[in-house]
């Protein structure tokens, strides 16, 4: 009936099948086979969706004919504190779990030659909150007391390079019909040019085109940038888009893809959470002003300037190379064709970053490429590592001293084979041999951890490490990235698949904490280190891409982190 219902009630113990309609005398599956001429094709599905109808009256759908729509901006930003458990609401909870689970395990029983023990007290392990690293940033020092959020400190930095050596983008800007381009334009021009980096903004654009929705807006992308075009070179593409009332616009991955097929860097500002033109009040023109402190930060990031970076252990052969693997699965689309859901193909990302500096960095030196993939394909990288490193070495032109992979998205039973796999073609890549460690990343995991404090519950705080509960092949360890406040606390396990002699005394703890707080897109640290995450949002960025980023132009963006 295409009717929006709020759900009142799942009911678990009835099917179609099984729940009668009191006032008709006949069960829901009947009742839809006569009323609404609707066969179920699953009659005896459970649990049946309560909602309310008119007058709050309670209606009973089969699961078959309920389908969800997006829930409440509020509701959704409120979502993690609703869902979440706080550390002693959990423990009380699993405590709970484990009496009810004694009643059905008899201590010693054996079954199957399997002996099921189940032990009273909580396992205990050590914990270490590691320090943070040293944040440098342009001109700028990150105090410690920052390190859990130091965006205040980045509005003071500049690199301060001489404007006559610093290289004047051509900046095309298009912009809704709706919007005035000008004064958003100008106020991101200041921001920008007030970090005196190596790339600089003109007073006014090279071009504005004028766009509408749809068709009329990637339409005009796509003549202006059309093969044989006249563009100028160092273009910076700017898109002040006014949504259909959806947070993304349509032609978002249209647009992108685009201009990533061309090799020219981009930048989109929303308008619809705020009018940077018109702020209707000072807390509005605050927010505004925050929001454009960040985008002007990220155009500066992938014009190839790192505003902030840390100091990596000195212990670590340099120049280093850095590289993080992940792979994006597309949610299935709705075909109205063959009125069935179909599977797009997924989309491996592999992001390089060299490091000649513990302590110096501010100069990005990074290549990426994305690889089009199979639906739900997520294994057998070994081929395409190989490629995007020897492209690396050569377009970055550097002669890497040791090797760091963070491979996400490897489950328990594919560690091995997936090291085995990836780690043989990776060494081929290099002119000669490199000392190289595979870590696997893995976020989705169901382990956490409490701490007992003066009889007191609490999550473990940020920087967490926890060693000794371990892989039963490989060493294994466990940090906590981020901590809210909300819920207990989630770690990333670390399990390290390789690690060659030449890099034992090199601590891959310190080092992956550290890389935590490299993310060039959050002034503050993260769960997993910054290149892994890098690789997470390029392949989530071309996975959108009809071509799934099969056609980006890698080459062009050598040293540009184009898709932040």
């Amino acid at each position: 009936d295409k009717t929006c219902y709020s759900v009142h009630d799942i009911v678990f113990e009835h099917s179609p099948d099984s729940l009668m309609i009191d006032d008709l005398g006949i069960s829901h599956t009947e009742y839809f086979a006569k009323r609404k001429d609707i066969k179920l094709k699953y009659p005896k599905a459970c649990p049946m969706i309560a909602v309310l109808g008119r007058r709050q009256q309670v209606i009973h759908m089969p699961p078959e004919t309920v389908c969800g729509n997006e829930l409440d901006p509020q509701i959704r930003q409120r979502l993690p504190t609703i869902a979440s458990y706080k550390p002693p609401d959990r423990l009380k909870a699993t405590e709970e779990a484990i009496d009810e689970l004694k009643r059905y395990l008899i201590p010693g029983a054996q079954k199957k030659g399997v002996q099921v023990v189940l032990k009273d007290s909580p396992l205990k392990l050590r914990a270490q909150v590691l320090a943070s690293p040293l944040i440098h940033a342009a001109g700028v020092k990150v105090p410690p007391s920052k390190s859990a959020f130091w965006a205040d400190s980045l509005a003071k930095a500049t690199f301060s390079v001489d404007p006559k050596q610093a290289v004047p983008l051509n900046v095309v800007v298009f912009y809704h019909e709706s919007i005035q381009g000008a004064p958003i334009y100008s106020k991101i021009s200041q921001l920008v040019n007030g970090i005196n980096g190596r790339y600089r903004f003109p007073e006014r654009p090279f071009l504005r085109v004028p766009v509408g929705d749809m068709e009329k807006h990637w339409g005009a992308v796509e003549k202006h940038f059309a093969t044989g075009a006249k563009i100028p070179p160092n273009v910076f593409v700017l898109d002040f888009v006014k949504p259909r009332g959806t947070a993304l616009d349509p032609a978002y991955s249209v647009v992108k893809q685009t201009l990533a097929t061309g090799g020219y860097l981009s930048q989109f500002v929303n308008f619809k959470t705020m009018d940077h033109n018109n702020p209707r009040s000072d807390k509005d023109d605050k927010r505004s002003f925050t929001i454009l402190q960040g985008v002007a930060r990220q155009i500066v990031h992938k014009c190839g300037d790192a505003i902030w970076w840390v100091n990596i252990p000195r212990s670590l052969p340099l120049p280093a190379m850095f590289v993080g693997v992940d792979v994006f699965h597309a949610p299935r689309r709705y075909d109205p064709k063959t009125k069935t859901k179909l599977a797009k193909s997924s989309c491996a990302a592999i992001i390089i970053q060299i490091i000649r500096s513990s302590e110096k960095g501010s100069k990005l030196e990074c290549y990426s490429q994305a690889f089009k993939r199979g639906a739900g394909e997520e294994y057998n990288l070994g081929s395409a590592m190989e490629e995007t490193v020897k492209n690396a070495i050569k377009s970055i032109g550097v002669t890497p001293k040791s090797c760091v992979v963070w491979r996400d998205g490897v489950g328990d039973t594919s560690v091995s084979a997936t090291a085995k796999e990836e780690i043989t073609p990776l060494r081929r890549a290099f002119p000669s041999p490199v000392p190289l460690a595979y870590i696997v990343c893995q976020k989705r995991i169901a382990v956490k951890f409490v701490v007992s404090e003066s009889g007191n519950t609490v999550g473990t705080p940020t920087g967490t490490l926890i060693v000794g509960l371990e892989d039963l092949k490989y060493r294994t360890f466990y940090i906590t990235g981020t901590a809210p406040p909300f819920s207990t606390p989630k770690p990333v396990r670390f399990i390290v698949a390789q690690r060659d002699s030449a890099l034992s005394k090199v601590p891959l703890t310190e080092l992956s904490w550290a890389l935590c707080h490299g993310y060039l897109n959050w002034t503050g640290p993260i769960k997993v280190p910054s290149v892994c995450q890098l690789a997470h949002k390029l392949a989530e960025h071309a996975g959108n891409f009809a071509d799934s980023g099969q056609n980006i132009n890698h080459k062009a963006f050598t040293n540009k982190m184009f898709f932040l």
